[in-house]
């Protein structure tokens, strides 16, 4: 390889004679001519510009102090009206600009009423605006400038605080507590009067105190906070969590605390955002005690003097005119060929990988790199097209996913989030499955005083799992309405699903019978997990009789158990994705845990100890993926006495319908008596249902509402009917960014917020042409 013809080899050769040359001439410079004397005569002029501006802070500040002062003294001499107070506060806030805000804050026992009386006016834009501080959302008898000021007894500046009783904008107060003597000479408190300053109008003083273009005034609070300096984002900020780190902590502390007893104190440290040495300075402002100082670069001020300019101009300028000539040369000659690919990468880089390369001459680094590019862009045409026909394949298999799980999740009542009140039982169920679509199955069906449940797992997961799922849960649909004998129907399904089983699927199932009078459960296991019992405050896993897993082969029989229910006994069925979940360090959740979460919710209603199961798994879990399918059922046997409530109201659309709705249901609830906040916030949603449903569900002028309530003394359940436009709230409505600033905030979507916010539980299903919403709101606290 003739590595003396490179383009490498001779651009370094090129610039680094050019740069000796130019190096050469710029040490003939001395940098540094009479650069102490220079620092000397800077020093003194830097000293000038700090006591300019620190006199103007002064003569400002000493202002606001003495109109506080003067109208302190006129409300301590005179005694005035109310209104004779709110008219002298507003005229000292109209007439003096200084001034962001007043308060004349009346001591509680100087008014007749308990929340005492403190007008404030202050300046919003051109207008002079009013609020009261003497309420229950502003009590002006619990601010620190309050307290401060009649604790300390004698005038003071607060620490910086937000506002937020009118003027909304960063500020400290000066606070002068107002004493008045009785007959006997006895001292008492009798207002508090204030002056407030915005931090805005402070940082803008301020920052003329600058020493060249990156120099910037600091003003501290005596507290350490930051009321002004370079960076807006550091206000209200303690200094020590901004400032540079150059100094140690202790340093800085030493300067601070040197500065608050009146001394001028300055440190050298290198600058934050350029090269160099600065200097920071810190001293004091008389008025207020606060500590004022300036970070300037030495650097920056030596810049400008003539002398040094134009000696640095002219070697600067010549040395520019020789690199550029140098650069031009060399790169017309070595660079042309770069420029042309740099254009035709461009081109690629958008997309046109029919853009032309340059022509290859010779075999120097450019001739090398553009036959690089050229094998790049046949090889990014292959993988561009490779992509899109993968790209197109994941899509259409995503879309077909999503739709199969929710035909699944269509098969399992309702939609696999089940929660049914009855007059002898409370239902709960809930499938999770480890992929898009999974093999774990519940079903219950009520015949007359017969409650049928079922719950199933499929071996394997995924689309396999969930074809075979769907076939095992129509099988027991149909048995659901037609057997009497859990042994019996499981051995006509073991039959069905090992006809045709050439994949050797099987299904591990729990089927039972309820009878609701005398509370006896039938029931067959066919491989399945042992249910547990919870019964007076203890929970045990149930000694059961079981068959085979269904599917593998035929003509199978399955043995019946019996269970004696009683009242407020609870049943949990769940599959093994429960107990045989596993933690990032390969620890079983296990059936005891399982029972100990299920003992320590007993006493919540079945939806809410439902969720503390599954809450409490994915806490076990961790960042470990969920291995296998999840489904649980809690099955709630009524206490004796103890039936629920439920009632059922038709509302045709009229005038008043939201507070005809409301009416009822206060008068439905009545009997459970819920706490006055619960009652409100479920008004509160109601309501806001309601009125939804009546302007955009589309319904003709006579059309009805149905609701349902259903409640307990551990959670109540509403269910809103309408025959409007199908549309699930839940999913579809608008819902509003909580957190985006006021100017990008959205008119609306405020609803879904509130409905999740004020309830626990939520779910939507289409039925017989209606939109029915449930909500879900419990009594009863969930444990820790």
């Amino acid at each position: 390889m003739n590595r003396g013809g490179s383009i490498t080899t001779r651009l370094i050769a090129l610039l680094t004679l050019c740069a000796a040359v130019i190096i050469g001439v710029g040490m003939l410079v001395d940098f540094h001519l009479s650069r102490k004397a220079l620092l000397d005569s800077l020093q003194r002029e830097s000293d000038e510009t700090i006591r300019s501006v620190i006199v103007d802070m002064e003569q400002w500040l000493e202002g606001v102090k003495s109109s506080t002062l003067l109208l302190a003294s006129i409300i301590q001499q005179r005694e005035y009206s109310e209104q004779g107070l709110e008219q002298i506060l507003r005229d000292a806030v109209a007439v003096n600009s200084d001034i962001l805000g007043a308060t004349i804050a009346l001591a509680p026992d100087q008014t007749g009423t308990k929340l005492g009386f403190a007008p404030y006016f202050f300046r919003k834009g051109d207008q002079i605006q009013y609020n009261n501080l003497a309420t229950i959302d502003h009590n002006y008898q619990r601010q620190t400038w309050f307290l401060d000021a009649v604790s300390a007894g004698k005038p003071l500046w607060v620490e910086p605080y937000y506002d937020t009783a009118g003027a909304e904008v960063l500020m400290t107060t000066y606070a002068v507590p107002v004493y008045r003597e009785d007959a006997t000479g006895q001292r008492s408190l009798y207002a508090v009067v204030t002056a407030d300053v915005a931090l805005a109008e402070l940082h803008n003083n301020l920052q003329r105190l600058s020493l060249g273009r990156s120099g910037f005034g600091i003003l501290l609070s005596r507290g350490g906070v930051i009321l002004s300096g370079r960076n807006p984002a550091n206000i209200m900020r303690h200094y020590s969590d901004t400032l540079s780190t150059e100094l140690d902590q202790a340093t800085w502390q030493d300067m601070f605390a040197a500065a608050l007893q009146g001394q001028v104190v300055s440190r050298q440290l290198s600058c934050i955002d350029r090269p160099g040495q600065c200097v920071i300075r810190l001293g004091s402002l008389q008025s207020t005690g606060w500590p004022v100082g300036v970070m300037y670069s030495e650097d920056e001020l030596t810049a400008p003097l003539r002398s040094f300019q134009l000696k640095t101009a002219l070697i600067g300028f010549f040395t520019l005119l020789l690199m550029a000539a140098a650069v031009i040369i060399v790169s017309r000659r070595l660079t042309r060929p770069l420029g042309a690919l740099a254009l035709a990468s461009d081109r690629i880089a958008q997309g046109d990988l029919e853009a032309p390369l340059p022509a290859i001459s010779g075999n120097d680094e450019v001739a090398r790199l553009i036959q690089s590019f050229a094998a790049m862009k046949r090889d990014l045409k292959s993988y561009i097209s490779d992509l899109e026909t993968a790209t197109a394949r994941r899509s259409r298999l995503e879309g077909e996913l999503s739709a199969a799980r929710d035909i699944q999740m269509a098969m399992l009542p309702p939609q696999g989030n089940a929660m049914h009140p009855d007059e002898a039982f409370q239902l709960w169920a809930r499938v999770l499955p480890a992929r898009s679509v999974g093999g774990d199955l519940y079903y219950y069906h009520r015949r007359d005083r017969v409650l049928f449940i079922a719950v199933g797992d499929v071996s394997d997961k995924g689309v396999p799992a969930a074809l075979f799922m769907a076939r095992a849960i129509s099988l027991i649909q149909q048995l659901a309405v037609t057997t009497d004998n859990p042994g019996v129907a499981m051995a006509a399904l073991n039959n069905a699903l090992a006809s045709s089983n050439d994949n050797c699927m099987f299904v591990t199932l729990f089927l039972g019978l309820l009878d609701l009078d005398r509370l006896e459960l039938q029931y067959g296991s066919a491989g399945h997990t042992a249910p547990s019992l919870l019964r007076d405050g203890a929970i045990s896993s149930l000694a059961q009789e079981q068959g085979p897993a269904m599917g593998l082969a035929s003509d199978l029989s399955f043995p019946v158990n019996s269970l004696q229910l009683q009242p407020g006994d609870r049943l949990a069925i769940f599959t093994d994705g429960i107990d045989e979940a596993f933690n990032e360090q390969d620890e079983m959740f296990g059936i005891a845990r399982c029972n100990e979460t299920l003992l320590a919710s007993r006493a919540l209603p079945p939806a809410v100890a439902g969720a503390h199961l599954f809450e409490r798994l994915a806490a076990f879990a961790g960042s470990r993926p969920q291995s296998d399918d999840i489904g649980l059922v809690l099955l709630d046997i009524a206490g004796n006495g103890e039936a629920p409530l439920e009632a059922k109201g038709e509302f045709r659309r009229g005038p008043s319908l939201t507070s005809r709705v409301e009416n009822w249901l206060h008068r439905q609830l009545a009997p459970v008596a819920p706490p006055e906040k619960v009652l409100s916030e479920l008004s509160l949603v109601v309501e806001e249902i309601v009125s939804n449903v009546d302007k955009y569900a589309g319904l003709p002028g006579d059309a009805s509402i149905l609701v349902t309530v259903a409640a307990n003394k551990g959670e109540v359940a509403i269910e809103i009917q309408d025959p409007g436009l199908a549309f699930n709230p839940l999913e579809e409505a608008q819902q509003a960014n909580l957190g985006a600033p006021i100017k990008d905030a959205e008119i609306g979507g405020m609803g879904v917020h509130l409905i999740t916010a004020l309830t626990d539980l939520q779910s939507y299903r289409r039925e017989d042409g209606c939109n029915i919403l449930r909500i879900t709101k419990t009594l009863t606290k969930k444990p820790d």
